[in-house]
């Protein structure tokens, strides 16, 4: 009975702290909306890496775009700072945004990329020595990376999100405002389409094995 009574004290406890956290966050928020300097600059310190790291899994980690989507992440903060009505974290609220911010960029970059592919099927891609081979910019990438560039844009959002940070699907759905059977239905793409890539991977590296012992030989 009294281990009982003290697991409710203890969770009680911890609800009555995280309420105060989110309370806290959301009136530092409101001050740095308010212009205090110190206020964001702190906000900006604890967050930037996670909402950096979004962005990276999203768009990748050379890619030129991610500073633009860290930078534009803060700057949406700060102006829908009253739209932050503490129900989740400030963490979890900023990477919302990130991720949508990225996955619009992500998704502007998959159309242009279908088309340059189009164009060079039917002939419009410039001439010959001008032509960039469709893989070539995947050339150095981790297995990892060029793993999550087999997956469309919504694709690699909601598998690095709960597979990769490890978010449920119903904050997944807050963060990106789309329904959790379209983010199962997503999930398992993803999950199909890296199987199928990890299988060809393991393909190719038994075959470059072998011609590596066949020309030792």
């Amino acid at each position: 009975m009294r281990v009982a009574i003290l697991d409710r004290a203890g969770e009680s406890i911890a609800k009555d702290g995280e309420a105060m956290t989110r309370a806290s966050e959301r009136e530092r928020l409101l001050r740095a909306a308010d212009g205090d300097d110190e206020a964001m600059r702190q906000i900006y310190r604890e967050h930037v890496d996670a909402v950096f790291r979004t962005a990276c899994r999203v768009l990748g980690s050379n890619d030129a775009e991610v500073d633009d989507v860290v930078q534009h992440t803060f700057l949406a903060a700060i102006d829908g700072a009253s739209r932050f009505d503490g129900r989740s974290r400030l963490s979890t609220w900023l990477i919302g945004i990130a991720t949508r911010r990225a996955l619009d960029h992500a998704r502007a970059r998959h159309r242009r990329g279908r088309w340059a592919r189009l164009k060079e099927w039917v002939g419009l891609g410039g001439t010959e020595e001008h032509t960039v081979r469709p893989d070539a910019h995947l050339e150095g990438k981790s297995v990892a990376e060029r793993a999550l560039a087999e997956l469309t844009p919504d694709q690699r959002v909601v598998f690095v999100l709960h597979q990769v940070e490890g978010h449920t699907l119903q904050e997944i759905a807050d963060m990106t405002d789309t329904g959790i059977s379209t983010l199962h239905a997503r999930l398992g793409a993803a999950r199909k389409r890296l199987d199928a890539f990890l299988a060809r991977e393991g393909a190719a590296g038994s075959e470059r094995g072998a011609s590596e012992e066949g020309g030792a030989r």
